[in-house]
């Protein structure tokens, strides 16, 4: 369902209400890792939550990269559509979207043991933009924060703060 525009304002007027308490609360965190990690929804629930303002409120860390651009040739969005859309990306994926485009990916998905942990590591990777320091690095300290606040194991933390810290290899490799 599309939330209507009155709901939204309605959402937006009432952000304060999103405090330590609610961005620290298990269920709440629960609730969102649903969200991040349900693919046939995923990216327009986060879309709503961004231009509602509840995405940087809930996770302000995200809040400071919404509407910030980047300049290089791999990024065509601002940072937080950007880590949106590689979000929705995952998720068409799982849904058995771009299974030309992307033949090795379809044989492999299947075999992770927990895909979960590509949707946090997407949504994280670039979290860290604009930021002096290098971003992979400052990504990897906020997961290191975020994954345990959403309700991750130590294990699968060190997993998804690996992944954002070496994010770039394969660009930089190839």
């Amino acid at each position: 369902m599309l939330f209507h525009p009155d709901a939204i304002k309605v959402i937006s007027r009432s952000l304060r209400l999103i405090d330590n308490k609610v961005r620290n609360d298990a269920k709440a965190n629960s609730y969102f890792l649903t969200v991040l990690t349900a693919p046939m929804s995923v990216e327009r629930i986060l879309r709503a939550m961004n231009e509602s303002g509840v995405l940087g409120k809930f996770v302000p860390d995200f809040g400071k990269i919404v509407a910030l651009m980047q300049f290089n040739m791999y990024h065509h969005y601002t940072v937080d559509e950007h880590l949106i859309r590689s979000v929705g990306v995952m998720a068409d994926i799982a849904n058995g979207g771009l299974r030309d485009q992307l033949p090795l990916t379809h044989e492999l998905l299947p075999q992770l043991n927990d895909t979960r942990l590509l949707y946090v590591a997407l949504f994280l990777h670039d979290i860290a933009k604009g930021r002096p320091e290098d971003h992979s690095i400052a990504g990897m300290r906020i997961a290191k924060k975020l994954c345990p606040r959403f309700g991750l194991t130590p294990a699968e933390t060190d997993t998804v703060s690996w992944l954002i810290e070496h994010h770039l290899l394969m660009s930089e490799i190839a």
